[in-house]
């Protein structure tokens, strides 16, 4: 009978994971008196049966905390965000805010990224619809599936464009680590801004992201805005795509200005940056043919006409 008590108790024991075995409770109890009680204070008395109940208790225990810790955990969760916890920039979303944070604004679109990638509907100068989605890692394919969608439904697929397309179209760019820019054009269907093709062009061919045609024109103030150190990325970001490349040896182009003049900007290589940001991130947005960065920006004293006859005859 001992025997038997002794293999259920152990099967018991194992089950639960229990690290005190029956012989360690046994051996924890006052020693047994002759007339077969234990010794110690009445209230201390515990029998094999005892032991068996004391053991089960345990075990009970063991299953209450399994079953009500994982919902403890799940109410937990579905309770709000404290204060002061991180949330998505664009969420409730103004015009204004859209501005300060330099979005990409296309037509009657706005695009930014956070947390999510967002499409905005602009009219009348408000925000009238907001869309976001989970962002997208980059394939090739995926640009095949989005001919004929509308460009907010195509975000989903693809994300957000990085930067405008060509001026006499209409287009987006999409650039992207692996020498390519994927050219978005447009069309407008019943409205809405509806993806006709999509065509991809090669980063080291200047040709083919220049674009000669911008319009609008940035600013003077907005051309103060560079500075020494931007990456290419972000002088396009801020004021467009450059007109033309003027530089023999050195990387020159050259950006009209509304109202006149132009600026000029000198832009050199990082290879450092480029191995240590570039090339362990295949979704980072390169504009251009290298990892290039501002090295000196000054305004041209000459009218763009004047340009037209010295670099096109």
């Amino acid at each position: 009978m001992k025997r038997i008590e002794e293999r259920a108790l152990k099967e018991f024991e194992s089950s639960l994971h229990i690290a005190m075995s029956f012989e360690d409770i046994e051996g924890r109890l006052p020693p047994m008196r002759p007339n077969g009680e234990r010794g110690g204070e009445r209230t201390g008395r515990m029998s094999r049966r005892g032991a068996l109940a004391l053991v089960g208790s345990i075990g009970a225990a063991v299953l209450l905390v399994a079953v009500l810790l994982p919902t403890v955990i799940l109410l937990a969760s579905n309770q709000p965000a404290p204060a002061g916890a991180p949330e998505d920039l664009y969420e409730n979303a103004t015009m204004e805010l859209l501005r300060k944070n330099g979005c990409l604004f296309f037509e009657e679109l706005a695009f930014a990224e956070d947390q999510k990638n967002h499409v905005f509907v602009i009219q009348d100068g408000e925000i009238a619809e907001h869309y976001s989605y989970e962002k997208q890692i980059y394939y090739d394919g995926s640009f095949d599936s989005v001919r004929n969608k509308s460009m907010v439904e195509a975000v989903e697929t693809i994300g957000i464009p990085s930067f405008r397309g060509r001026s006499d179209s209409l287009s987006l760019d999409y650039s992207f680590n692996d020498g390519y820019i994927r050219r978005v054009s447009l069309v407008r269907e019943d409205g809405e801004l509806t993806v006709e093709s999509v065509e991809t062009l090669d980063k080291e061919n200047v040709l083919t992201w220049l674009d000669p045609d911008k319009q609008p024109l940035p600013t003077r103030e907005q051309c103060e805005g560079i500075v020494v150190g931007m990456s290419l990325d972000e002088v396009v970001f801020h004021i467009g795509k450059p007109q033309r490349e003027v530089g023999y040896g050195a990387i020159l182009y050259q950006f009209d200005v509304d109202g006149g003049g132009i600026l000029e900007i000198r832009l050199e290589l990082d290879v450092e940056r480029e191995n240590e940001l570039v090339h362990d991130n295949p979704n980072v947005h390169i504009y251009g043919t290298h990892f290039l960065y501002v090295a000196a920006c000054s305004f041209v004293p000459e009218s763009l006409s004047d340009v037209q006859k010295r670099y096109m005859g």
